[in-house]
């Protein structure tokens, strides 16, 4: 079994640390075992990679620390000369600073690009052409992701293997039974349920999400909004949430470990993120058989049902609004076999091999 030291992985349980999980699991067929270094308190899904056989090690945070960060992240591959290749998970090309060591060691070094955009514009530029010339392999997302970066590449030819986020799409398909339980469970029943799944933070763009579910109120007495997810906004964005007419409509959920059921409950999907890779909570809401509004910063790879709308965020509130009201009436179906044939299945995975040899 080769072993692959794994960056990327934080504390939270969002679309890259669920990936990470899914794709530790599927690589094991091809004689690779993912294992973990972070520099974040605590590691997602810890237990359950542990179980696996997953070795964790934590350094310091290079943000605070970067000196530290750096003769930690030495001192495990001193300590491991077995990790003769390092797989980043990144945003931005700021992680540069973290691929110093394994590059100035001399390690493989696959670059896994789930981002857009950012907003460390001028670091991700700044860093860029390092992280180029130090990376050994490229991986991406979506064509997105790859182009943000890596950049463009002419005469069609790509400049990274683009991944598909993929699921357990079976977990996420829509249930009419799971569905009246979990309304019933959530006190929903008879409310127009809008979803929100996501980090608290300035990408999700979370202010304007809220203004866009007030003007829905003054629309529709009857909605509601589950916000599940946590993050270093939290506490900012349930402050000016109690500021609204609305506030006694918003459910603050946190993190949870029934979001398939959540979104059984639903009866839309509202993301109106600044940017995004390819999200994954996008794929399942579409798993679920739910509607999307998401906006245009998101790339329209994110459709592959044709059930997701996408909104300029220039367009107003009441806009926003008047889109998800027409969703008021969907018709629910399964959508498993679309996310399937997309490549969004885990149990029909595409360009695994593929990774496999990145890896090798």
């Amino acid at each position: 079994m080769k072993h692959i030291l794994v960056y990327g992985m934080s504390d939270n349980p969002g679309g890259i640390e669920t990936y990470l999980l899914g794709m530790s699991r599927r690589m094991k067929k091809y004689g690779l075992q993912f294992d973990f270094i972070s520099d974040f308190p605590g590691l997602a899904y810890d237990s359950e990679l542990r179980a696996e056989g997953a070795s964790v090690y934590f350094i310091p945070a290079k943000g605070k620390k970067l000196l530290s960060h750096w003769k930690g992240f030495a001192k495990v591959l001193r300590e491991h000369p077995e990790y003769d290749t390092v797989y980043f998970n990144i945003l931005d090309a700021g992680a540069a600073f973290s691929m110093l060591i394994p590059w100035l060691m001399r390690r493989k070094i696959v670059v896994h690009s789930h981002n857009g955009s950012t907003d460390k514009v001028m670091l991700h530029r700044v860093c860029r052409p390092f992280l180029k010339i130090m990376a050994d392999r490229r991986m991406a997302c979506s064509e997105l992701a790859a182009d943000y970066m890596f950049g463009k590449q002419g005469n069609g030819k790509r400049k990274a293997l683009v991944i598909p986020n993929a699921i357990d799409a079976a977990r996420y398909d829509y249930n009419e039974a799971i569905r009246n339980e979990y309304r019933k469970k959530l006190e929903v029943e008879d409310q127009f349920v809008v979803c929100h799944i996501g980090r608290i933070s300035e990408q999700k763009n979370p202010y304007r999400l809220l203004d866009i579910f007030a003007a829905l109120c003054r629309k529709e007495e009857n909605a509601v909004l589950l916000y599940a997810g946590n993050g270093e906004l939290r506490e900012q964005v349930m402050d000016y949430a109690q500021k609204l007419p609305c506030a006694d409509r918003i459910r603050f959920l946190g993190v949870r470990s029934d979001i398939a059921e959540i979104l059984q409950a639903s009866d839309v999907f509202l993301l109106p993120s600044l940017y995004e890779g390819l999200p994954i909570v996008a794929i399942e809401a579409q798993a679920a058989g739910l509607p999307l509004v998401l906006s245009t910063a998101i790339t329209r790879e994110t459709d592959i049902t044709g059930n997701v709308r996408f909104l300029d965020l220039r367009r107003s509130d009441e806009n926003w609004a008047d889109e998800l009201l027409r969703c008021r009436n969907w018709k629910r179906e399964s959508c498993r076999e679309k996310i399937g044939e997309a490549g969004y299945d885990l149990s029909r995975p595409v360009n695994d091999e593929a990774a496999a040899r990145y890896f090798k």
